[in-house]
């Protein structure tokens, strides 16, 4: 029998947590997508700063159809990463000076695929943010 992880967090629920985190270090949010939305999960500014946010979660929403597995494996884990990179990178594009990061639940499993990988994001100026349902963001 497998071990169960601990209550996997959906991307809306990253997502709320990241706009009061934001919001109580004094960004405004502009704009965000939830749910089954296209777009920027996370547009804030700050005075003339812009801060761009793309939110992965630990499984599927259950209210989508397409949803099959109750959480992500590590393929899924590092293809939704992958993508992630790519959309942020897009947006950099757009916005050069904006600072640019990628959310992801603070879950074992999921600090255990994306470890090796999140060093290099430093470098490429990404910022990389894992989220607790407590509320707590922390790089």
């Amino acid at each position: 029998m497998k071990k169960s992880r601990k209550e996997l967090i959906l991307e809306d629920q990253i997502i709320d947590i990241l706009m009061q985190w934001l919001s109580n270090d004094g960004w405004i949010i502009t704009s965000f997508c939830k749910g089954s939305k296209r777009g920027i999960d996370i547009l804030a500014k700050k005075g003339t700063k812009v801060f761009i946010i793309e939110a992965k979660g630990a499984k599927g929403n259950p209210e989508h159809a397409s949803t099959k597995k109750d959480k992500f494996n590590s393929g899924q884990i590092n293809t939704h990463f992958g993508m992630a990179i790519i959309k942020v990178l897009k947006e950099r594009n757009k916005f050069p000076n904006a600072q640019i990061a990628i959310a992801h639940p603070e879950d074992e499993y999921i600090r255990r695929v994306l470890s090796p990988i999140i060093p290099h994001l430093k470098k490429a100026g990404i910022r990389f943010l894992w989220v607790n349902l407590n509320g707590t963001v922390m790089e």
